[in-house]
């Protein structure tokens, strides 16, 4: 099934297609996806996930067509 994928600021974007979509089994969860774009600090990100627009926890089954967006923390000053 194909994921559309709109990936943060870090990982490996390798596993994304030129039209922002990854490839994954039927039944892939999100922590699956995020293992797939080798996403570090899974654990403390996931509340910054999104999938269709609604927070998803890592146990999450992805659909065909779903899309996923990430936020990520940054510190300045």
């Amino acid at each position: 099934m194909r994921i559309r994928v709109y990936p943060p600021p870090f990982g490996d974007y390798g596993a994304i297609d030129e039209d922002g979509y990854v490839e994954l089994p039927e039944g892939a969860s999100l922590n699956e996806l995020m293992k797939r774009l080798k996403l570090p600090f899974r654990r403390g990100f996931v509340l910054f996930c999104m999938v269709n627009h609604e927070k998803a926890s890592l146990s999450h089954i992805l659909k065909e067509g779903d899309e996923v967006s990430f936020f990520a923390l940054v510190s300045g000053g």
